[in-house]
């Protein structure tokens, strides 16, 4: 794997020194005084991927599209993974020092990528094969990739794009019935669960991998990696655009549980449009992939 960043301009590589530096203190301080099995959690990998990467990072702050750094953090233990209060720490941290460009982080342990190279993921191995390490605890390198045959990836991209359009579509349908009933948190919740399960959609058709998250705009820059034209689906250039995508962004929690969230008919009606965008956008890469 590379470890060079001379593609980079010196603030960058600076600033993703700092990434990794506060990513491994943040797990430090955290196993300070811990027992039993949380005292061996270890940080294996820290990996970047994605556009900073393969060096076709975009930053076009007046559009309101930035890349992302994408960082893979490898774990010795799944529980590490699923401990949200170190990320969250970590996160906390590096947004407040890390400022040309925001974080894309995801955390898995080694097993897990281990056996989905085994598999012949290709989410993975194009990791393996583009990203460039960052940190490494040991020089043992990750294992050599397996190989679907295209027959077989296809027979995959197919089985995603059969359940998660499907579920795109029937969320959309909710989505219509709460407005036409006018309940507008409720159609903001389904419009959400439209977005993500569309993005997912995406993602699982040419990547064969899907995070565990129901951030959309997270799974939007992903998306982007995959086809750029997914940058111009929820703009960000002024402030109806930015405040109805962030409205849009916080339904899946907000719309259901927060008694002060709010959402207005103008807003869904943009947003409608915007999503209806994204459904011809990753009906069509996605056909594209699987034919």
């Amino acid at each position: 794997m590379k470890t060079s960043l001379d593609h980079l301009p010196k603030f960058k590589q600076q600033e993703l020194a700092t990434i990794s530096t506060i990513l491994r203190d943040t797990l430090d301080d955290y196993l300070e005084g811990k027992t039993g099995s949380k005292s061996e959690f270890r940080i294996l990998k820290i990996i970047l991927f994605g556009s900073h990467a393969k060096g076709n990072w975009v930053s076009d702050p007046v559009n309101g599209y930035i890349s992302d750094y994408d960082i893979l953090v490898i774990v010795n233990k799944a529980a590490l993974v699923e401990d949200y209060v170190v990320w969250q720490r970590a996160e906390e941290q590096i947004d407040r020092k890390v400022k040309s460009a925001p974080l894309g982080l995801i955390v898995h342990d080694l097993n897990e990528v281990n056996n989905r190279l085994q598999q012949g993921h290709y989410f993975f191995k194009d990791i393996r094969e583009e990203g460039i390490e960052l940190f490494a605890a040991t020089p043992k390198p990750l294992i050599e990739p397996g190989d679907l045959t295209e027959a077989e990836q296809r027979e995959i991209a197919c089985k995603h794009y059969k359940q998660w359009f499907e579920s795109a579509n029937d969320d959309f349908a909710m989505y219509n019935y709460a407005r036409n009933d006018s309940r507008l948190k409720k159609a903001a919740f389904e419009l959400h669960q439209t977005t993500e399960h569309l993005l997912s959609c995406a993602l699982l058709v040419c990547t064969n991998y899907l995070p565990k998250s129901h951030n959309i705009e997270k799974l939007s820059k992903l998306c982007a990696q995959i086809e750029p034209e997914f940058k111009t689906i929820f703009p960000l250039d002024n402030k109806f655009h930015r405040r109805s995508f962030r409205r849009l962004q916080r339904a899946y929690i907000e719309a259901r549980y927060s008694e002060h969230y709010e959402i207005i008919a103008e807003e869904l009606a943009y947003l409608e449009g915007r999503v209806l965008q994204l459904k011809a956008l990753v009906e069509r890469v996605c056909l594209m992939r699987i034919d």
